[in-house]
């Protein structure tokens, strides 16, 4: 029963017991309800029977059919057999058959000698479109498909041409005909696939030349040839298996008879292999100039555009040809840059590697979704710290070998002095070497600021400062041993001296300046982290190189006042006062201070050499007051006064009088000290005391030269010289006077 018949009973029984009247009818509800039932039993016995009966004869039918079906197969059976041998049933059927294979036979001969002879024709007009196609490699190639066609037919004939023959009972001979015959249907067939995988390697220059129509050309013949690949598999397979009555069904000969050709595998290999061609050839393209080819390598991202809008479309979408070419320049690149690594490319290109590899998963991975697992193995296989150390190691190896290179360039002109240094437009002396060896460190700075990594900037920055000091260190020992040649050995030695001394010292103030403007232009560059690190390398090289230029001018007085030595040893001894060594000292500092060094000194080194060489001055004559056996009291002060005139009157030509004054008021003491009576020493010792210390050695040593006073007197004044320092509490100068300067003997 229905849901809807039990709701309708129900609302049928309910209307009946609605109202309590209903109520003494139940009985007879009763009896109706009972009838109903027995009747409603009574109609499903029979429609059961019914449903029964009909199954039974159902199965009743399906036993005659598998009977019938039986017989038709036992016919079948016997009409198989008797199909096999027919001539054992139907007369003459074997004459019939044998006529049949005849003519068969002879259609087949007729067929192959008439394609036979058009064959030649039809080769001329494929060679003839091959030739337009291939006149244009990056053409539309219109001719594409009709050559395969033609070349798939005559390749068909010739396989079973061939097959039929080696299975039939021709000759070698007859073969080795047909082989020579069929020679150059191969030779066209290499040619058009040497043009149809060119294609495919030169897919991406097709498009961008408007013909990625090509592609779609490129995708049909790998999948016609694909079709026929599998049909042969398939037979070939179903043959090995055994069954050899389902194989026959097919035309097996020519199954035999294909070789196999795997376009679609060719094609993608090309296609890969065009990936490797263009990044070689980028790589020669930029003069293989590591760092310009890093640079300029974009064009990968760009053709994997291009691919996305214009070849996905063409290619059947299981060919994924994007992933395809994704692998295929990473594969590539990965291949490239392991060879490259391996010849030992320069520091410069080391960096922009380490650089590169980082930048090319971000883009990859970020900006064309290539997924991640298509970018292994990455590229250098993750080892990219490996390639900074390298790079450390390859500029610290360069720098010193490059340093190594100039300064033996550098030594041995100053050394052997054979032509005199360089003139610039000032006049100034000078060498190759700074301006050398700065454009060597600006290059490794602009590589480290290129990487935008602060601690690579600051290491390059750390070896810069071990080259610069390393070069310092090297002119050091150089000027003290080529000085110490001169003194010991002047007539062995090269002239020339001078000249590449002040050559030098205007280099190293030239290399100063050349490593402030580094630190000036790397300042505002870097992070606070690394500044302070930079700025003290560079400031330390660059005292370096100013303790060097002041050595330099040391060295320049050196040779002076070694010049100077047989007029110097004459001051304040008896020869003094009958001749006039001051002349001939006076005479020489103008050659050398005129004629050399103010002409061709850097101005800031000249203004310190007239300084050091004042100061000079004034310690060789004190030493020669100090060492006077005898003054002769008044004609040494008189001669002394007129020294100390000459000098100043010389020297009065480079600094100011107010300036020279402060620089001789040191002689001006001395000589009052020479010229005082005994009772008014004491008074002038006290105002040189204040100003110089005391130096009672060297006050003591006057008094005991001076003719005028006796041992007595000498004693006397010493006593109460001495007094009066002892008494009275003077702070010493607040800087060093020129006596602390002095020789100790």
């Amino acid at each position: 029963m229905s849901a809807h018949q039990q709701l309708t009973a129900a609302s049928t029984v309910a209307e009946h017991l609605s109202s309590p009247p209903t109520l003494t009818r139940i009985p007879l509800l009763r009896q109706r309800i009972h009838k109903e039932r027995a009747s409603l039993q009574t109609s499903l016995s029979a429609r059961a029977k019914e449903q029964v009966d009909s199954v039974r004869e159902g199965l009743q039918n399906l036993r005659d059919a598998r009977n019938a079906i039986e017989g038709v197969k036992e016919g079948m059976k016997e009409i198989e057999h008797n199909m096999a041998d027919p001539r054992g049933q139907i007369e003459g059927f074997g004459k019939l058959v044998e006529v049949s294979v005849i003519h068969r036979r002879f259609s087949q001969a007729l067929e192959m000698v008439t394609s036979l002879r058009g064959m030649t024709t039809r080769l001329s007009h494929i060679s003839s479109l091959l030739s337009s196609d291939r006149s244009d490699p990056l053409g539309p190639s219109p001719n594409l498909l009709p050559i395969h066609y033609h070349l798939t037919e005559l390749e068909t004939f010739r396989n079973e041409t061939l097959a039929q023959a080696k299975k039939g009972k021709s000759g070698a001979r007859a073969l080795q005909t047909l082989e020579q015959y069929f020679e150059q249907l191969g030779t066209m067939i290499e040619a058009f696939e040497a043009h149809y995988f060119r294609l495919a390697r030169e897919l991406l220059e097709l498009t961008r030349g408007g013909n990625a129509a090509v592609a779609v050309k490129i995708a049909k013949i790998a999948e016609v040839e694909g079709a026929r690949d599998e049909k042969a598999i398939a037979i070939r397979m179903i043959k090995k298996s055994g069954n050899m009555d389902v194989a026959a069904r097919f035309r097996s000969l020519q199954a035999d008879a294909r070789t196999l050709k795997h376009y679609r595998a060719r094609v993608l290999d090309a296609i890969k292999e065009g990936c490797k061609t263009s990044v070689e050839a980028s790589f020669k393209k930029a003069g293989e100039d590591g760092v310009r080819w890093l640079e300029e390598l974009d064009w990968v991202y760009e053709d994997l555009v291009v691919v996305e809008k214009e070849l996905v479309q063409r290619f059947p979408p299981d060919w994924k040809i994007l992933d395809v070419y994704m692998k295929g320049y990473h594969r590539a690149l990965y291949d490239f840059l392991t060879l490259w690594v391996s010849s030992g490319p320069s520091a410069g290109s080391l960096l922009r590697l380490a650089q590169f590899t980082k930048e090319y998963k971000t883009t990859m991975i970020k900006e064309l979704d290539v997924p991640p697992q298509f970018l292994e193995p990455p590229l250098l296989d993750g080892n990219e710290q490996n390639l900074i150390e390298d790079y450390f190691k390859l500029i610290v190896k360069k720098m010193d070998e490059w340093t190594s290179n100039l300064m033996k360039t550098e030594v041995d002109e100053f050394v052997q002095r054979e032509q005199p240094p360089e003139v610039d437009v000032d006049g100034q002396y000078g060498m190759q070497g700074a301006v050398i060896l700065f454009q060597m460190l600006n290059q490794q700075v602009d590589l480290a600021l290129d990487s935008n990594q602060g601690s690579i900037l600051a290491r390059v920055v750390e070896e810069a400062n071990r080259v610069m000091r390393s070069v310092q260190s090297q002119w050091l020992r150089l000027l003290e041993a080529e000085f110490k040649k001169q003194v010991d050995k002047p007539d062995e030695v090269p002239g020339g001296l001078v000249e590449y001394v002040m050559a030098l010292a205007n280099d190293q103030i030239k290399s100063a300046d050349f490593t402030e403007a580094l630190n000036l232009r790397l300042e505002p560059l870097v992070s606070n982290k690394y500044k302070t690190v930079i700025a003290d390398k560079l400031n330390d090289a660059m005292d370096g190189y100013l303790d060097v230029a002041k050595r330099c001018v040391q060295v320049l007085i050196d040779v002076v006042f070694n010049d100077l030595k047989p007029a110097t040893k004459l001051l304040l001894q008896s020869a003094w006062y009958t001749e006039e060594p001051m002349v001939q000292i006076i005479e020489t500092l103008k050659d050398y201070m005129v004629e050399d060094y103010q002409t061709h000194l850097n101005p800031n080194l000249f203004d310190l050499l007239i300084e050091d060489i004042i100061d000079s001055f004034l310690i060789t004559y004190l030493v020669a007051v100090r060492k006077s056996p005898k003054l002769r009291v008044p004609q040494a002060v008189d001669r002394m006064r007129k020294d100390i005139d000459r000098t100043k009157d010389f020297f009065g030509l480079y600094k100011g009088k107010k300036e020279l004054e402060a620089y001789f008021d040191v002689l001006e003491s001395v000589l009052t000290l020479v010229s005082a009576s005994k009772m008014m020493v004491f008074l002038d010792f006290w105002p040189f005391r204040k100003k110089y210390g005391p130096n009672l050695a060297f006050v003591e040593a006057i008094m005991k030269a001076r003719d005028d006073l006796d041992r007595s007197a000498v004693n006397d004044i010493m006593e109460s010289v001495k007094r009066k320092v002892s008494s009275e509490i003077v702070s010493e100068p607040e800087t060093p006077s020129i006596f602390t300067r002095m020789p100790a003997k």
